[in-house]
C-alpha cells in the first residue's frame, strides 16, 4: 500500500521534494491509521508541516477511505531546534527555486542562441555558394 502511495506522491511532488522527504520513508497500517516511519525528526516535522495533506489525499485514493496519518521518528527535536532547521530549510528551498528559475532562463537563452547559430550557418552556406558561383571562369564569346 505504501509503495502505491509513494508512487502517487512521486507524480504529484517535484522530484527533488519527493527524493528528499518521501522516498526514504516506510509505513505500517493499524486499523484506520497509517504510521509513516521517518528516518529522523527533521523529516517527521517537515512531512507533518508541508506534506501531510498530500499524504492524506494519496492514502485516501489508494485505500478508498480517509485514514489517520501519524508520523514517527527515532528521536525528537525541541521546538527551538526545529524552528532553526525549518528556517534554514526554507532558505535553501528559496535558493533552489531561484537557481531553477535561473537555469530555465539560461536554457531558453541557449535555445535562442542555437537558432541564431543555425541561421548564421545557413547564411554562410548560401554566401559560400554564391562566391563559388562567382569564381567560375567566365567564357567570353566574341561576335565576328
Amino acid at each position: 500500500m505504501w509503495s502505491e502511495v509513494k508512487h502517487m506522491l512521486s507524480r504529484t511532488l517535484s522530484s527533488l521534494s519527493f527524493q528528499t522527504w518521501i522516498e526514504g520513508t516506510t509505513a505500517t497500517v493499524e486499523d484506520d491509521k497509517v504510521i509513516v516511519h521517518c528516518t529522523n525528526p527533521l523529516q517527521k516535522n517537515w512531512l507533518k508541516a508541508l506534506y501531510a495533506s498530500y499524504i492524506e489525499q494519496a492514502v485516501e485514493k489508494v485505500c478508498g477511505k480517509r485514514m489517520i496519518i501519524q508520523f514517527e521518528a527515532p528521536h525528537e527535536l525541541s521546538d527551538e531546534q526545529f524552528m532553526l532547521i525549518w528556517n534554514y530549510m526554507i532558505a535553501l528551498e528559496k535558493q533552489t527555486w531561484n537557481l531553477e528559475a535561473r537555469v530555465t532562463k539560461v536554457e531558453r537563452r541557449m535555445e535562442e542562441i542555437e537558432k541564431e547559430v543555425a541561421q548564421l550557418r545557413e547564411r554562410t552556406e548560401f554566401l559560400e555558394r554564391l562566391l563559388a558561383a562567382d569564381e567560375q571562369p567566365i567564357t567570353k564569346t566574341y561576335i565576328h
